[in-house]
């Protein structure tokens, strides 16, 4: 914003230069960019942050200005216009209907006759050029000088080029157009909020008003507006018009809607100063108070987080000098009422933020803070999270970070339900409408993103959160973490490189689960439109689902432009948790030799590994040591619809050497049972 030195003078001594100012501005969070010198005035280029609108206004810098310095702030008088038939009782002949009291909460009319528009006086064409506008006449000059003085947008009608008695704020028809002040035509839709008279649009509310309605020099009544219009509204209308303005800025982020009354006296005063004129009915509609926030700020709070003793005099002329209200006080404590204007302050650490700004970050001496020694002591989840990034790292996965808002066609690209998807209400793209259930499509994306660019040997992994609804207002989110790999896999300088598989995904993830101290981890197959049919599987402990893993269907892979085999895996964090041990536990090296045996055999291609490798360990009890699948061969000497699988079997007894004899019973064991269970035979 754009802050003429001179002009805010108007409102509070200052006997410091512009440059100095400028520096304790910054100091206190309003960071001035730049001065120019112009004329005799210096104009400071201050950022506002998103939170403060009450700085769109001179006579919100002027509040700061004299809170930080200990000056008095002097409020423009708006006395003398309240006269007899000025209040909401006398209505005249216009009307005012709020349609949508939602977009409108509050909206004032006030009616000036008989003005003379002209040339505005010398003082008040310097300020709307020291603002970086063009002074138009009279009547829109004031209602931009208040503009900046207040922080609230006002319009001027021309009265007369009013349809009918009655001014209504309602939303747009569909189709309906206006031709706005600047001579474009624009087309309005249901969204968007208008001051509408009794037949056409007049402006559209809170971003322009209409060419129709402008203040010209021939006008002689006027109807000025000051109104609260909802902050989502007008961005959205503004957004989808591609058109901002000075107010809409600021509605978009909310004006004080207890400064109106005085806004809009304040402009009418100026008015018939300047145009002449006579006061009117004045209109007020919808509500008028707002709901009032009390805080607390403990003394003993503050001087502890500030590192210094600020006397609780001084806390309370710092807090009421930025608009605060006392309603109570004791030795220990202070109670406020915090002004509407600043809808940032809502609770104690606010509170004590404002009074370390004011006071001055200068004015707290440097300390070295007391350093305690101690072990880090994260949260479990944490830690856990920290453990998985470290072992998946180690594995040669790398970490992505992809968007937690996603569209819908990118869901249905992998073939993911949208049905219970969260929507979002003001999406500011088409690209972040909703807020993604899995993290399948984001990998996806950026695996495509990478191979696109030449990178097609991919092992990533993320872990983030995934967001669902239950019901129609349940909203749930929770820790998910997915892997994918795709293009060739080395194996060493000497070997050639090879495609990866599904192994080597279920590889890493047994791994994970191993690090972790997870057990009794299996797989069984399962079905999932997002992934092939014949290499689909869930992830289970003890029987728990907590994910999926196989090779992403040939159709999704269309969809994202992959032409290479994708092998994805997701596992919800959240189930994880109950079954990890980061326990470390001493086991002690076996002093007795292990036996291995190999076993090949032949059975159903529809037998799974995982039903093998139970019915070994179910029948070979406690000796069984480890269980591994080494080959898997389909050829000639394989019948039909037949695998030929061979298990590597390693046997060990802790307390004893093992005997040939005790191997080759249990072994035999092993071997009719899959014969029995499975229907397997010896190759």
């Amino acid at each position: 914003m754009r802050v003429s030195y001179n002009w805010l003078r108007d409102y509070v001594d200052i006997n410091i230069s512009a440059q100095k100012l400028a520096q304790v501005l910054t100091m206190a969070g309003l960071t001035v960019d730049s001065i120019e010198k112009r004329l005799g005035d210096s104009v400071l280029d201050i950022e506002i942050t998103s939170n403060r609108p009450d700085w769109l206004s001179y006579i919100g810098i002027a509040r700061e200005v004299a809170a930080i310095t200990g000056k008095k702030l002097k409020m423009p008088s708006a006395a003398g216009i309240r006269g007899e038939g000025a209040r909401q009782g006398a209505r005249g002949k216009v009307t005012v209907k709020v349609e949508d009291k939602k977009l409108c909460p509050r909206y004032t009319a006030r009616i000036i006759r008989n003005v003379k528009v002209g040339a505005s006086p010398g003082w008040l064409k310097k300020k709307i050029e020291a603002a970086g506008l063009r002074p138009v006449n009279n009547i829109v000059d004031i209602t931009n000088f208040c503009l900046f003085e207040t922080g609230e947008p006002m319009h001027a009608f021309d009265l007369d080029n009013l349809s009918g008695s009655a001014v209504i704020i309602r939303k747009a028809a569909k189709g309906e157009k206006i031709i706005a002040i600047d001579g474009a035509e624009r087309l309005l839709d249901e969204s968007m909020l208008v001051i509408a008279d009794s037949a056409l649009p007049a402006a559209i509310a809170g971003v322009m008003g209409g060419l129709k309605t402008e203040v010209g020099n021939q006008t002689k009544d006027i109807l000025l507006e000051a109104a609260y219009f909802d902050p989502i509204s007008i961005r959205r209308t503004s957004r989808l018009l591609a058109l901002s303005t000075e107010s809409s800025y600021r509605f978009e982020r909310k004006v004080d809607i207890d400064n109106i009354q005085y806004a809009s006296d304040r402009a009418a005063r100026l008015i018939l100063e300047i145009a002449g004129g006579e006061m009117g009915e004045f209109i007020d509609t919808g509500k008028i108070r707002h709901d009032k926030r009390a805080i607390s700020l403990r003394y003993e709070r503050l001087n502890k987080v500030t590192g210094v003793d600020i006397p609780p005099s001084k806390t309370r002329s710092i807090l009421t000098s930025l608009g605060a209200r006392v309603k109570s006080l004791s030795r220990s404590a202070l109670k406020l009422e915090a002004p509407f204007f600043r809808h940032d302050l809502q609770s104690e650490i606010d509170l004590i933020e404002e009074v370390a700004r004011v006071y001055g970050y200068g004015n707290i001496p440097e300390t070295i803070p007391q350093i305690v020694e101690k072990g880090a002591r994260l949260p479990f989840d944490m830690a856990v999270d920290n453990k998985i990034r470290e072992i998946l790292t180690s594995l040669g996965l790398s970490e992505i970070i992809t968007y937690s808002l996603l569209s819908k066609p990118l869901l249905l690209k992998a073939k993911i339900s949208d049905a219970d998807v969260i929507e979002i209400k003001n999406p500011l793209s088409a690209e972040q409408e909703v807020m993604r259930p899995s993290s399948i499509a984001g990998m996806l994306n950026s695996i495509r993103h990478n191979i696109n660019r030449k990178t097609k040997s991919l092992r990533l992994f993320e872990l983030g959160n995934v967001y669902f609804k239950e019901g129609a207002d349940v909203f749930k989110e929770k820790r998910n973490l997915s892997m994918g790999v795709t293009g060739l896999e080395f194996t060493g300088w000497t070997d050639k490189s090879r495609g990866v598989t599904l192994f080597d995904l279920k590889g890493v993830v047994e791994t994970l689960f191993l690090s972790l101290g997870v057990v009794e981890f299996s797989t069984r197959e399962v079905k999932d439109d997002t992934f092939s049919p014949a290499a689909c599987s869930s992830i289970e402990v003890k029987g728990e689902p907590l994910g999926i893993i196989g090779e992403i269907d040939p159709e999704v892979l269309d969809n994202f432009d992959i032409k290479d085999r994708v092998y994805i895996a997701e596992i919800d964090c959240e189930k994880l948790l109950g079954f990890v041990s980061l326990e470390k536990q001493f086991k002690e090296p076996p002093k007795y030799p292990s036996v291995v045996r190999d076993i090949s055999i032949v059975v159903d291609k529809n037998i799974s590994n995982g039903q093998v490798i139970s019915s070994i360990k179910e029948t070979a009890g406690r000796i069984l040591k480890d269980a591994q699948l080494i080959d898997r061969y389909r050829g000639v000497q394989i019948p039909d619809g037949k695998t030929g699988l061979t298990y590597r079997l390693e046997y060990q007894d802790l307390k004893r050497t093992l005997l040939d004899l005790d191997v080759q019973e249990v072994h035999f064991r092993v071997v009719r049972a899959l014969e029995n269970n499975l229907g397997a035979c010896l190759r």
